[in-house]
């Protein structure tokens, strides 16, 4: 049986704004991007994921990163907020989010999402609500970005917020297309095209990596810019930790289900 909606207040689902199940390459969103030339040769997706994974750090220092511990201080149109994500390997998420009135908690444990009820109770999430989880992990949405998504292929040469980039297309885990532009310096992922996984809100998203912090000798995203329309969410990372979580932080809090299988 298909997991039903949720049913969590609608404060916390407008927070819970970004979706990663969604990247498209809309002409809306690229009116500055560039088509490649005819005579260029465009490198494969597997050369680009190549050169981001050794701009973010050597083979051996990303294959030891068995989970990442985030904290962020968040600004939203509506309040200020703070973030707390957990991630590891094996896709299993801890999120948090605190405001001044209010908390969001939920996760992914096992592939399954699931949210914490304003009684304290537990309930099940679907499959665009729990990519919308996944949305807001973006230090191991940029280490694993080829298990993340498949069906690449090289778009060619753009520029992504002034920035000169090449882009690549593909399609996300609900088969929906999906794109991402790498910096033709650094060669570290720039950003994301996203579509919002929601009615009711702007239906295009771009998710902007302003900044990177060496940790354990791996560049990890530290700053990320959220553009919806004339709305902006920041998220500011004050804490980047590898491999300092524990099998409990994925755990779902104790206390009944609402729902079942």
């Amino acid at each position: 049986m298909p997991a039903p909606r949720p049913i969590a207040s609608r404060r916390r689902a407008t927070i819970l704004l970004f979706a990663s199940s969604f990247f498209l390459l809309s002409p809306t969103l690229e009116p500055q991007s560039s088509r490649p030339s005819e005579t260029s040769v465009l490198p494969a997706p597997a050369e680009i994921f190549a050169a981001a994974e050794r701009a973010m750090g050597s083979v051996d220092a990303l294959a030891k990163i068995r989970s990442i511990s985030a904290i962020a201080a968040c600004h939203g149109p509506k309040a200020d907020y703070e973030t707390r994500i957990i991630s590891d390997r094996r896709g299993n998420l801890s999120f948090q989010q605190f405001f001044s009135d209010h908390k969001n908690i939920a996760g992914i444990l096992n592939g399954r999402g699931w949210q914490l009820g304003d009684d304290g109770r537990y309930e099940w999430i679907d499959a665009s609500e729990t990519s919308v989880l996944r949305g807001h992990e973006f230090q191991m949405m940029a280490i694993d970005l080829r298990k993340r998504f498949q069906d690449f292929k090289t778009v060619g040469n753009a520029e992504f917020e002034g920035q000169p980039a090449i882009q690549v297309s593909m399609t996300d885990e609900l088969e929906h297309p999906a794109g991402a532009y790498f910096s033709m310096s650094s060669h570290l992922l720039l950003g994301l095209t996203v579509t919002n996984a929601r009615s009711g809100g702007p239906s295009l998203l771009k998710i902007r990596f302003d900044s990177w912090e060496l940790i354990g000798g791996v560049n990890v995203v530290s700053h990320v810019t959220i553009l919806a329309g004339s709305q902006t969410w920041i998220f500011d990372f004050t804490s980047l930790k590898l491999n300092a979580a524990s099998e409990k932080a994925f755990q779902i809090p104790d206390g009944p289900a609402k729902l079942s299988e």
